[in-house]
């Protein structure tokens, strides 16, 4: 490494750091902000008041302009998964820098089975190859090149992704890498019970053989193998290194600090790895939209699980939510999924309105063109009314009282203390896609989680004009009586 080399290192590291330290400053999202997913015309994105773009769309400085001079931040975006089927069919390199499984055979990437080139899959890319990583970096330094104020890197996982989930990971790089994670990270005496002799020389393949001759069988046993813990662990540690790494060559590429994100699908254990080294979150969080209101567990997990770790997160949901929305030309049930994400302390980004991507086994990728009109008069209101956003932090909902088809969280501001309840209906009509509508909602506190002197609450609703009701307190509780609740409103108690 030369002196000028070095010395831009240091400063790529710098730089990062630096970004990283701004995590909670003015790179931070904040809890107000309409983050759309690509880039859309002006008109569109003033319709919606956005301030943010998460998942790419500004690769050149004329895109990066254009943005800054609508006040909104931008990102270029690559992608860790695929080089792509026209690229491995092309360049023998890169062919020969796919994940492989057992049989050192390439391993497809599921959901892109409709992307072939000439006869060529998409498989999935080893980011732990020279010339996979190569091909990263060059696909950063093409996105970063306009100055973009930060950077997301789109399955980030890479080749830790086969290795989880579908029998991949065991390529010759792979392996070696392994070998020098279980020299520095598991005792001698662990490896000696799992039948290695010599840590030096091991090769893990040797152990899968002895259970797993196919990629089928070995799926099979995947969990039952030794050490297997152990080379998932390796697989995701790695994976976030190679996303840090990523973030040091856009912020040279850039020259300047950037924000660092990835899609990194919480709550899923896999994806928890990289967090560490990302400014915030952009990423898929399944709604089971098939469900309706029931099963939202799994979003409300991943967006506290993001709190939890420190970071602001912007969703959207699956591909598979995503198609039934299309297919059923639904509404309401979207405009559900942006009030639960607001009402956790995350964002959920703004339905694309010409390609919000979508999936299914039978139509593999397609696009939904999410109507404006349906969808942005939720995050103007959100906009409008930032101070009920921004500022606030999660507060217990213990004690907290409602009927069975609401849900309702707490959210405290940080400076005075005062609260703000958000409150979702969940009795959902799916046939008809509508919220069936709940008049004299009371919701029951504790008398310690309202100002002593407070006397009122303002209700905020994105669809009503605000309105004010006065608080009832009895024996150290206090009832909010709402009116009517339709989808989401925000109550505001000072």
């Amino acid at each position: 490494m030369t002196k000028q080399t070095r010395f831009m290192a240091v400063v790529a590291l710098a730089l990062y750091a630096a970004a990283v330290r701004a995590n909670g400053a003015d790179m931070a999202l904040k809890h107000s902000d309409v983050v759309f997913m690509y880039a859309s015309p002006d008109d569109v994105y003033r319709a919606y008041g956005a301030t943010f773009v998460g998942w790419g769309g500004a690769s050149s400085g004329e895109d990066v302009k254009r943005h800054h001079d609508l006040g909104i931040r931008c990102t270029g975006s690559m992608w860790c998964l695929t080089a792509g089927a026209k690229l491995i069919h092309e360049n023998a390199e890169i062919r020969n820098a796919c994940a492989v499984d057992i049989e050192g055979k390439p391993v497809e990437v599921p959901w892109l089975f409709d992307h072939t080139h000439e006869g060529t899959k998409s498989y999935f890319g080893c980011t732990n190859n020279p010339a996979f990583r190569e091909h990263c970096r060059r696909e950063v330094e093409r996105c970063m090149k306009g100055g973009a104020d930060g950077l997301h890197v789109d399955d980030h996982l890479g080749v830790a992704s086969p290795a989880w989930y579908f029998g991949g990971g065991l390529c010759d790089y792979c392996i070696a890498a392994f070998r020098e994670y279980l020299k520095e990270n598991v005792p001698a005496d662990e490896l000696a019970k799992a039948g290695v002799a010599d840590v030096n020389t091991f090769d893990y393949r040797d152990l899968i053989r002895k259970r797993a001759a196919t990629r089928e069988e070995y799926k099979k046993v995947q969990r039952q193998i030794p050490l297997m813990n152990h080379f998932l662990e390796f697989h995701a540690q790695a994976a976030a290194e190679h996303v840090k790494l990523l973030g040091e060559i856009a912020a040279k590429t850039a020259g300047h600090t950037v924000t660092l994100s990835a899609n990194a699908g919480l709550p899923d254990k896999a994806h928890t790895y990289v967090i560490k080294y990302l400014t915030h979150i952009i990423c898929e969080v399944g709604q089971n939209a098939h469900s309706g209101t029931v099963k939202i567990h799994h979003a409300i997990e991943a967006y506290e699980l993001a709190t939890k770790l420190g970071k602001p997160l912007a969703a959207t949901a699956s591909g598979w939510d995503w198609a039934l929305v299309k297919e059923k030309k639904l509404e309401t049930l979207p405009r559900f999924w942006i009030a639960l994400a607001y009402a956790h302390g995350q964002r959920f980004m703004v339905p694309h309105p010409n390609n919000q991507w979508c999936f299914t086994d039978k139509l593999g990728t397609h696009w939904y063109q999410a109507p404006v009109e349906a969808f942005a008069p939720i995050y103007r209101f959100i906009r409008k009314n930032a101070e009920c956003f921004d500022d606030f932090e999660t507060a217990s909902a213990e004690g907290v009282k409602v009927s069975e088809k609401v849900h309702v969280t707490v959210r405290k501001n940080e400076r005075t203390g005062a609260p703000a309840l958000h409150v979702l209906n969940l009795d959902y009509a799916a046939a008809e896609d509508r919220m069936l509508p709940a008049q004299n909602v009371a919701i029951t506190l504790p008398e310690g989680l309202l100002p002593k002197d407070a006397k009122q609450a303002h209700i905020l609703s994105y669809d009503a004009e605000p309105a004010a009701v006065e608080l009832k307190r009895d024996a150290g509780s206090c009832a909010i009586i709402l009116p009517e609740l339709r989808l989401w409103s925000v109550i505001v108690v000072e």
